[in-house]
């Protein structure tokens, strides 16, 4: 089976800060048995949504980390409405 982790932040798409919540996502997901793919995004709606639809597309199970914060920013709830199925 195949997990796919999306990190969605500004600093850690600049690299500017490590990917901690990410790794240990992969590490769990890895645990269970799952080959993981990983990417990273900045805090862009259409980004987001994009990077999801695409990672769906060749895994069974998406997760995504950052980006769900109060700041006007902080869209990874909105995108991921964009593009869900069923809610």
């Amino acid at each position: 089976m195949t997990g796919a982790v999306l990190t969605v932040s500004d600093r850690v798409s600049r690299g500017e800060a490590a990917d901690g919540s990410g790794d240990l996502l992969e590490e769990l997901l890895r645990a269970d048995g799952y080959d993981v793919e990983r990417r990273v995004v900045p805090d862009e709606a259409a980004e987001i949504a994009e990077a999801i639809e695409e990672l769906a597309a060749s895994a069974d199970v998406v997760l995504t980390t950052g980006g769900t914060g109060l700041a006007p920013r902080d869209v990874t709830p909105e995108a991921t409405r964009e593009v869900l199925d069923r809610e």
